[in-house]
């Protein structure tokens, strides 16, 4: 067998997440000829094809291919984790670090870890993926992330979470709504007005397993997977809704009211989930620090 390089791992390993040489190539920031050579001789070395290029659609990864990805992620992550703890010795942090972030809780985390390495470790390479609970923890089990910011309900049993915010499900509604300016709101009231619900798994399927335990059946005339959408409709006092995150007004400008449940409302606090069992490196530390600071001022 050929020798092996760290390098040709590294730009594999940014060719299997990207899933295209040239994006592939910008990451690392060297040509795509390079990116193409290293391919090809950790190919040769190892005596297998690990990924068809496909003209104009990029590229796909075989079966051993899929295998040799994760581990080169791996092997390049300890090396960038070695890197960190050096940094360290000289009051420094620097590397790539990847977060995954629930699509709700973006416009929440994003800014606040943005604004946080920006300030205070500049040299770090910071980047996001965001999606489905599953979708972003499943990376992180492979190897493409580093830790995931999702619901309490979405934490697979593969991870480990650390809350970072105790948050319930909460009524939001117009000022105009004739169930606005009461101290809390039922179920049994809500479900007599239109509702505009949240189109995202496992949320919906929760909100009415809710309105089910209260002998009720909402009225649900929309449903968004998007936040803003939804706070522009309850804006226009065309709907209710129940979000997990306040918010004063929505992007049209329009005053949201947000009143608790009445009864006992379980909790879906925000959590950082990572992999069981894996030691934490500075970076994910760092980052954890960030999120409480956000969310436990």
């Amino acid at each position: 067998m050929s020798e092996i390089t760290l390098r040709q791992l590294e730009y594999f390993a940014a060719v299997a997440e990207t899933r295209s040489i040239t994006e592939a190539a910008r990451r690392c920031h060297v040509s795509q000829a390079a990116v193409s050579l290293a391919l090809s001789q950790l190919e040769q070395a190892l005596g297998v094809t690990l990924a068809i290029r496909r003209r104009g659609k990029g590229v796909a990864l075989t079966p051993e291919g899929q295998v040799v990805a994760t581990r080169a992620r791996q092997m390049t992550g300890q090396i960038a984790d070695l890197a960190a703890v050096l940094d360290q010795v000289h009051g420094q942090l620097s590397g790539r670090l990847v977060i995954g972030v629930f699509r709700t809780l973006a416009m929440h985390a994003i800014p606040a870890l943005v604004d946080w390495f920006t300030t205070r470790h500049p040299q770090v390479e910071l980047d996001f993926v965001e999606g489905s609970g599953p979708d972003i923890q499943e990376a992180m089990l492979a190897g493409r992330l580093q830790l995931c910011v999702v619901y309490e309900a979405q934490v697979l049993p593969d991870c480990t979470a650390e809350l970072l915010k105790e948050t319930r499900r909460q009524a939001v509604l117009s000022p105009d709504h004739p169930l606005a300016g009461q101290p809390s709101v039922s179920l049994a009231e809500l479900a007599r007005f239109p509702a505009i619900l949240m189109d995202e798994e496992p949320a919906l399927q929760r909100t009415i397993a809710e309105f089910a335990r209260a002998g009720v059946e909402p009225d649900v005339r929309w449903r968004s997977a998007s936040v803003q959408a939804i706070h522009n409709v309850v804006g226009r006092n065309l709907a209710y809704s129940l979000l997990m995150q306040p918010s004063p007004l929505s992007p049209e400008g329009r005053p949201l009211e947000f009143l608790p449940l009445t009864g006992s409302s379980p909790t879906n606090s925000v959590m950082a989930a990572l992999p069981a069992g894996v030691t934490r490196s500075a970076l994910v530390e760092e980052s954890l620090a960030a999120l409480r600071a956000h969310w436990q001022p």
